[in-house]
């Protein structure tokens, strides 16, 4: 149901990456709330979870486009989802069309 189309690390005070992916479906229709990464040593809600979440419109394909930002990303491991493990691309910059998207710190 969701494929990640890219991992682009942005410039911030702590690490963070937008993370650019293709929904099988509507944007609402993602439990954005269940996208992690488990970290040992650590109880689950003290993982990190996606944040700033956008619905960019459909893609030429019907999918839906969605970024997302998510701090302290392992890049050599997938993240977890209520549809599974998301496997990510190596990182590579931000492409043109998404650098108008901002990062903003958490309150």
């Amino acid at each position: 149901m969701i494929e990640v189309r890219g991992v682009h690390p942005v410039e911030a005070d702590e690490p963070v990456h937008l993370i650019d992916v293709a929904i099988s479906g509507d944007f609402d229709d993602v439990d954005w709330g269940s996208i992690t990464q488990p970290e040992a040593g650590k109880s689950p809600e003290n993982w990190q979870a996606v944040y700033d979440e956008r619905d960019l419109g459909r893609l030429p394909d019907g999918r839906t486009r969605a970024v997302f930002f998510f701090h302290y990303l392992d890049v050599n491991r997938p993240l977890e989802s209520a549809h599974g493990p998301l496997h990510l691309p190596e990182p590579s910059p931000v492409p043109d069309e998404l650098r108008l998207i901002r990062y903003e710190e958490p309150c």
